[in-house]
Order: C-alpha cells, then structure tokens, then sequence
C-alpha cells in the first residue's frame, strides 16, 4: 500500500517522465544550460522543441548558487528555468558540486574536478537541497543525487558507497518533505554499476550492490545509469543492451526490480573514426535495444550541443546540435524516435 501511495504521488505531477511508465520509453536530452550563453538559450530551447523533447537534464550546481556561504544567487537558474518550462518541457535536475567552502579543500591542491568531495557537514549539504527543492517545486519534480558518484572523476578522494548513502538518504528526506511529489533519482552510475569503465582510471566495481549493502534501497525511487559503449563489433548497442540487463540483474536480487531504471546519459562523440551518419545510426541502435528492456522508462541522450572547449574527454562532439547551429544526422534521427 505504501508503495502504491508513494507512485500516485510521484505521478500526480502529470509529468513526462511519469508518462512514460505507461507507455514507450521517453527520449530526453542533456544540456548544461545555467553554464550556457543567455543568447544561445533560446536557439537551443527551439532546437528541443523542434526535436521533440520531453524533458531535459540539467545540473543545479551546489557551487553555483552558493560559492561563499550564506551568499546565495539563482539568477541565472531562474531565466533557465523559466524558459524551459514557458517551452512546456520537463526537467530533470541533478544536485551536485560542493563549493569549497563546504568540503574545506583547496581547489588549487586538487588535481581534477575540486567540488567532486563531500561536504563536512550534512546540515549544509540539507540546506542546499532545501533551499533548491523548495524554490523550484512548481516546475521541477525529478531530482538525481549527485552524478557518477562510483566514479574517480566525479566522487574524490575515491568512491565510497556508504558516504554516498548518507548523502542520499538526507537528500531524500529533504526533498520529501519539501515537496511529497517529488521523485529522487539514483546518481547515474558510470557503465551499469557493476563493472568498471574501461577507458576512465576507475577502481571501484559493483557500486550498485554495495548501495543496497550499505542501505541506501529505502532512499530513491529511481534506478540510474550511464552505459556508454563504442560504435565497434565488440560493443555498440547490444552491448549497452548486455550491461543495463545486468544492472536489472542487481535490482531483482535485492528485491528493487519494481523501480524503473532511467538512463540519464548515453551517447556517443563523432572522430576520425565514427562519423556524423554513424552517430545518428547509434543513436537509433541504443533506443531500439534499451526499448526492448521492460524496466527501461527513460532514455536521456548526451548531448544537445557540441561543446569546442570540453572540460571531459568526447563532450566536443557529442551534440545532436553544432556549435554552430546545423543540426546533424543525428538530430533527425532523435526528431523521428521522441515524435
């Protein structure tokens, strides 16, 4: 029963992403819009309206709002999202990135991403969410915690499944009580959670089941991955298909298998080897495969746009979208599967 009042909840936001639990697999999309230049934001908001986007993935950085204690601004969130919904698309929010301040390292001292560290004290942590949460409940109801936190790069000094179950579990309470609507999603796991990315220096494996080992079950309502693959004979899509079987795997034997399972980002750059006709031939192999997997409710493709001055490794190719404006293959072929 508790588990039936809790999806009616969920789903009373009549949101897309609650949608699509009845019907295909949603299509949505990534892009970094409180980083993006306001004069582009209204190409690109054109550009997912043309494509027939459902819902959008965005970050609300912790850093952002708040890079010196008690000194808040949402200035820029608040034209994002504004636009956003004035466009009648969902958003998918992913709370992340402590400032320094909070985790009390040195930026200079950190090699790689500084805000990647948990915050020092939960109370902080809470109040960020809360003040988020709060601000934005009339037009936000999916929040993911943190992202790729199994991951070196994205969770420093090294991984550690019981931290990350603190951080979920205030996060959950925070948001449930700031609005009962809301659904909080896994942080999206590197691969499927289980194995290790084969081409990132990441250790730790079988993230997912030391989540559940550590009791973080009670505390999301959505399973997430992030099963990036190669266009090669050896990976491509069925073999996406292959590790987001064996994160089902995971869920069914610590009795989870009822939740759905998004995957928030996926997708794959354009090189010297991969073309612009192969990315959009990818794109169109992920969602036929993933959209064969019952417990799959929702496919968010990285990345809208290209990005020339990429901060992470294949992001300068990944768009949908050129730098410039010109819709690629691959933009077709997302317009023809989210119409």
């Amino acid at each position: 029963m508790k588990l039936i009042l809790a999806v009616l909840m969920i789903c009373a936001a009549a949101s897309p992403l609650c949608a699509s639990a009845k019907s295909r697999m949603l299509l949505g999309i990534n892009h970094d819009f409180v980083w993006t230049d306001d004069k582009d934001i209204p190409r690109l908001i054109q550009a997912m309206k043309d494509a027939h986007v459902q819902s959008v993935r965005i970050g609300i950085r912790w850093v952002t709002v708040e890079p010196e204690r008690g000194k808040w601004n949402f200035d820029k969130v608040d034209r994002v999202v504004k636009q956003i919904r004035e466009a009648k698309i969902d958003i998918l929010c992913t709370l992340m990135s402590v400032p320094a301040w909070a985790s009390g390292v040195d930026p200079k001292e950190v090699k790689g991403f500084w805000d990647c560290y948990a915050p020092k004290d939960m109370a902080d942590w809470e109040e960020y969410v809360r003040r988020v949460v709060t601000r934005y409940k009339g037009d936000i109801h999916h929040w993911e915690i943190w992202n790729e936190e199994n991951g070196e790069d994205f969770y420093k000094p090294v991984p550690d499944a019981k931290v990350y179950v603190s951080i979920l579990k205030s996060s959950y309470a925070t948001i449930k009580k700031t609005d009962p609507r809301a659904t909080v999603v896994l942080g999206g796991l590197q691969m499927n959670g289980i194995i290790a990315n084969p081409w990132s220096p990441v250790k730790v494996t079988d993230f997912l089941q030391r989540i559940y080992d550590a009791g973080g079950k009670p505390y999301f309502d959505v399973v997430n991955v992030h099963p990036y693959v190669l266009s090669t004979p050896n990976e491509g899509p069925a073999y996406c298909a292959k590790l987001v079987r064996g994160t089902v795997e995971v869920m069914r034997k610590n009795g989870d298998a009822s939740k759905p399972l998004w995957i928030t980002e996926t997708g794959l750059p354009t090189n010297s080897t991969v073309n612009e006709q192969m990315q959009a031939e990818h794109l169109n192999g992920i969602y036929r495969e993933l959209s064969s997997i019952p417990e799959v409710k929702a496919l968010f493709w990285f990345e809208l746009r290209d990005y020339p001055k990429a901060i992470c490794g294949g992001e300068e190719s990944m768009g949908i979208v050129a730098t410039d404006g010109r819709r690629k293959p691959s933009f077709d072929a997302f317009e023809k599967l989210a119409r």
